[in-house]
C-alpha cells in the first residue's frame, strides 16, 4: 500500500519524462488511426453518418444513398486497415452482396463557379469534353462519345432531366472522376481485371468485394506441406494470367506501380484474380511521362515511381522509358521475396523446400535478368516469360493432381 501511495510523487518527480512518454504514445495512436494502420468499425459508421447528413441536405446523390441512409438495406459495416491512400475504406452487406466503399478526394476545385452570386455550370457539351480531357490526361486514352456520356451519368442508362438534380449529379461526378480507382473501374467494366463498380453516393463509390489473398508471411506460418505448396503454385499461375491480361487486353500495357500480394483479390467461383488497389495502376505511356518529368537525377533511384523504375543517364536526366515491367516486379517482390545484399531474408510465395532448382533459377533470371547490383531495372525476355509460365503450370498441375487423387 505504501508503494502505491508513493506513485503520484514519483510521477511528479519525473513529470517531464511522463509528459514526453504520453505525448509519444498519443502521437503513435493518432498516426495509427490517421494512416489506417488499424481501425475500429466506429470510424466506418462515422463516415456514413456524415455522408447521410450530406444526403439529407441534398448535397450527396447516387444509387447507393437510399439503401445506405433511408432503407438501411446496406448494413454490417466493417472498416479496413492499411489503406493509407484513402480517407475511408470499409465493406458492407447489401442483401446477398458484399461490397467495398471507398472515398475520393474532396479537396478538388469545384466544377461550378459564381457569377454575381449565382452558381454557373458548364453545358452538357462542355462537361463531356472535360470528361474526355480527364481520361486523356490520366490514361492517355481518347474515349468514344458514348463512353463519355456513360461516364457523365451516375446511372449510365438514365438521363436526369431536372436541372437542379442534374447540377448535384455533376458536382458528385466531378469528385468521383478525379479518382484513379473509380475511373478505371468505370471505364473497363468489360475487361474483368479490376473490381466491378456497383454504385455511388456522394464522394464515395462501391465495388465488388473480393476475397483477400493471405500475405506471404501468413503462408509461411502454415506447414510447408504439399497441399500448401499446391495452393501457392496455383496462385502464382493466376497472377501470371492476370499480368498477361494487363499486357494484352488494352491499347497499351498497364503497369502496376504499387505491387503487393495483398493488392490481388480472388474472384469467387471463377478461379481467377483481379487487382484491387488501383491508385498506382497506369498505362505505360503515362508512367513514362511521370518519370520523364523528373528534372534532375543523381542516381537511378531518383527515376523510380514506386515499383516502376527507370535509369539516370550521363546528363543527369531520367530515361523517358520505364525500364522494368509487372513480371519483373512480381518475380522479385512476390515470388522470390524480400532480400538484402543479394540474400533472400524473407522467402517469397514460391520459395519453399519443394521449389525445384530449375524453377528457382528461372525466378532469379526473371527478377534480375542482367544480375544488376541494387534494384533490377531490366525486363525479362520473352523466352524467360514463356518458360516460367510453362514450368509453373506443369508443376502446379502435377502437384495438385497428385494431391487430390
Amino acid at each position: 500500500m505504501l508503494r502505491i501511495r508513493r506513485i503520484p510523487g514519483i510521477l511528479y518527480k519525473h513529470k517531464f519524462t511522463v509528459y514526453s512518454a504520453c505525448l509519444v504514445l498519443f502521437t503513435c495512436v493518432y498516426l495509427s488511426f490517421k494512416l489506417n494502420v488499424f481501425c475500429v468499425n466506429l470510424q466506418a459508421w462515422s463516415h456514413v453518418t456524415k455522408l447521410c447528413r450530406q444526403y439529407e441536405e441534398g448535397l450527396a446523390v447516387g444509387s447507393l444513398c437510399a439503401p445506405l441512409c433511408l432503407t438501411r438495406d446496406i448494413h454490417s459495416l466493417t472498416c479496413h486497415s492499411f489503406e493509407a491512400t484513402k480517407e475511408a475504406v470499409f465493406s458492407a452487406e447489401w442483401h446477398d452482396i458484399r461490397l467495398v466503399f471507398k472515398s475520393v478526394p474532396k479537396d478538388v476545385k469545384a466544377l461550378h463557379w459564381y457569377d454575381n452570386g449565382a452558381a454557373r455550370y458548364p453545358s452538357e457539351k462542355d462537361f463531356l469534353q472535360t470528361i474526355r480531357a480527364i481520361v486523356r490526361n490520366k490514361f492517355n486514352l481518347t474515349v468514344a462519345y458514348d463512353t463519355a456520356v456513360r461516364l457523365s451519368r451516375l446511372k449510365p442508362s438514365y438521363e436526369e432531366k431536372d436541372a437542379n438534380k442534374r447540377r448535384k449529379e455533376m458536382d458528385n461526378l466531378w469528385l468521383l472522376l478525379q479518382d484513379n480507382e473509380y475511373l478505371l473501374s468505370a471505364l473497363f467494366t468489360d475487361k474483368d481485371v479490376f473490381p466491378q463498380l456497383l454504385g455511388t453516393c456522394g464522394p464515395y463509390f462501391a465495388v465488388e468485394y473480393l476475397d483477400p489473398i493471405p500475405t506471404i508471411s501468413s503462408y509461411l506460418t502454415y506447414s510447408d506441406d504439399t497441399e500448401n505448396w499446391g495452393k501457392r503454385l496455383k496462385l502464382a499461375v493466376q497472377i501470371l494470367e492476370l499480368l498477361d491480361k494487363l499486357e494484352t487486353n488494352f491499347r497499351e500495357p498497364f503497369h502496376l506501380c504499387d505491387l503487393k500480394l495483398e493488392h490481388f483479390g480472388v474472384v469467387r467461383d471463377q478461379n481467377a484474380l483481379k487487382f484491387i488497389d488501383l491508385d498506382g495502376v497506369l498505362p505505360k505511356s503515362v508512367v513514362n511521362a511521370i518519370i520523364n518529368d523528373v528534372e534532375y537525377c543523381g542516381s537511378d533511384s531518383d527515376c523510380d515511381f514506386i515499383d516502376c523504375r527507370s535509369r539516370c543517364d550521363d546528363q543527369n536526366r531520367c530515361s523517358n522509358i520505364v525500364a522494368n515491367d509487372n513480371l519483373q516486379i512480381v518475380c522479385e517482390k512476390i515470388f522470390l521475396g524480400w532480400k538484402m545484399a543479394n540474400t533472400i531474408l524473407v522467402p517469397g510465395l514460391l520459395m519453399s523446400q519443394h521449389t525445384p532448382s530449375e524453377l528457382a533459377s528461372l525466378l532469379r533470371q526473371c527478377a534480375n535478368p542482367d544480375s544488376e547490383e541494387g534494384k533490377p531495372r531490366t525486363i525479362p525476355d520473352l523466352d524467360i516469360k514463356k518458360r516460367l509460365y510453362s514450368a509453373l503450370s506443369e508443376i502446379e498441375q502435377t502437384v495438385n493432381n497428385d494431391f487430390f487423387l
